[in-house]
């Protein structure tokens, strides 16, 4: 039975740390090193010593090793790895009995394949090691032992090398990318006609319901949607709406545009962009709309400015995900650069789609903070419904003081956020 020696999580013990330690007491010993990405590497040391070593990934093996090498061909490694099962011995001994391999050949094939292991340790920020005896007689005693501080110290040299070429590429590759953003270098999204037209309307003194009426039914589609989301909970009139003039009537020209915007943006198209990727960006984005109107509402606040603002909060995401498409950037450093520029992108394309100065200010500094008791309150209303959409709507995920400035009970978030996922609901079903 296995005697647990030492458990650690790699968060708080460093691998280094670990072999150091058994390399300073000359320990015999196991190290099962449990990694997040559900496999393990298993090392045996002899005194201090390593002298086997294993990966629980598939294909990553000293056997697969030793064949992706040309050390050995697979039928060979094959066959050697089940008769040194069968007769109990290591693999390494079995191929140095059976001259397959010399002694300085696998000694240096070895020492690359333990090389590898330890350069996923080093890599790995996250799972567990549990150091434990006895070690299995099959791998002791053997002919090949190498020492851990040597060898240790050849993987530390390797990683720094590697991680330094990557950290060059990759900011290289982040360097041209933010050098395009700066330069304006990329295609804004063009605004869907039909919400063109009807901004133009908007903005024309002279225009009446009817007007928009026409423009709107041009397209029967987008005529059942709006009749589904004007006869929703979130919009809560009494009596049924059945045509596009009574909604035009009940709900107002600004009311109805900001309800053909979110349906046409919810559907929108852009540069390329991988649609799964496009689609989630504007999915928060309706859903942000919706809970941003409802929110205003509660603190008698404007609600159209607060759709059109929370509909376009995140879009200039959408700019530089299709920019990054073609540079290699890790997922986390482009993650910090979306986080970083998107509001001010944002901005741009309200700007460019002729949107009032208000809006492109609210999108702008959406995530920027209240100092000194100074509170905008359509801004406010604006980072608690990103918040809330965030968080799925956990309200507890909301910054208290926001919620305390508005005078937002935490039920009546919630049932903002509820109703407005309704309404979501039924455009997309549309």
């Amino acid at each position: 039975m296995a005697t647990v020696l030492f458990q650690a999580s790699l968060q708080f013990m460093s691998i280094h740390d670990i072999l150091q330690w058994i390399d300073m007491n000359r320990i015999t010993c196991v190290v099962t090193v449990s990694l997040e990405a559900e496999y393990e590497i298993v090392l045996y040391c002899e005194q201090g010593k390593l002298v086997f070593g294993t990966s629980r990934r598939q294909g990553a093996s000293l056997g697969e090793a030793l064949v992706k090498s040309g050390a050995l061909k697979q039928l060979v490694a094959m066959q050697a790895v089940t008769q040194s099962r069968a007769g109990g011995v290591s693999l390494t001994r079995y191929l140095l009995e059976q001259n397959l391999l010399s002694l300085p050949t696998l000694t240096n094939q070895f020492r690359q394949y333990l090389l590898s292991l330890l350069l996923d340790l080093l890599a790995a920020t996250s799972g567990s090691v549990t150091v434990t005896t006895p070690v299995p007689a099959a791998v002791l005693g053997g002919e090949l032992q190498l020492d851990v501080s040597r060898t240790l110290l050849d993987a530390v040299r390797l990683f720094d090398e590697r991680s330094r070429d990557a950290d060059t590429q990759r900011n290289e590759a982040l360097e041209l990318l933010s050098k395009r953003l700066y330069d304006e270098d990329f295609q804004l999204p063009a605004l869907p006609s039909i919400v063109t037209q009807l901004n133009a309307l908007l903005n024309d003194e002279s225009a009446t319901f009817q007007d928009m009426a026409r423009v709107i039914m041009t397209d029967q589609v987008l005529i059942s949607r709006i009749l589904k989301v004007a006869n929703s909970p979130f919009y809560g009139g009494s009596g049924q709406v059945d045509s596009i003039h009574f909604a035009i009537v009940r709900l107002g020209m600004r009311e109805i545009m900001n309800i053909v915007a979110g349906i046409k943006l919810s559907s929108m198209q852009y540069g390329g962009l991988p649609q799964e990727k496009l689609q989630a960006i504007l999915d928060t984005a309706l859903k942000i709309a919706f809970t941003a109107t409802g929110l205003a509402r509660q603190c008698r606040l404007d609600p159209e400015e607060a759709f059109l603002g929370g509909l376009l909060l995140d879009l200039g995401k959408t700019v530089i995900l299709t920019v990054a498409q073609d540079s290699d950037i890790e997922h986390g450093l482009l993650d910090e650069l979306t986080h970083s520029r998107h509001a001010e992108l944002g901005a741009l394309i309200a700007q460019k789609w002729n949107y009032p100065e208000t809006i492109q200010t609210l999108i702008r500094y959406h995530h920027a903070k209240n100092f000194g008791g100074m509170i905008n309150k359509i801004h406010s209303v604006i980072q608690v419904a990103d918040q809330l959409v965030c968080a799925e709507g956990s309200v507890e995920a909301v910054d208290p003081e926001l919620l305390q400035a508005l005078q937002l009970m935490p039920e009546e978030v919630s049932e903002v956020f509820a109703s407005a996922l309704t309404s979501f609901e039924q455009i997309k079903a549309t």
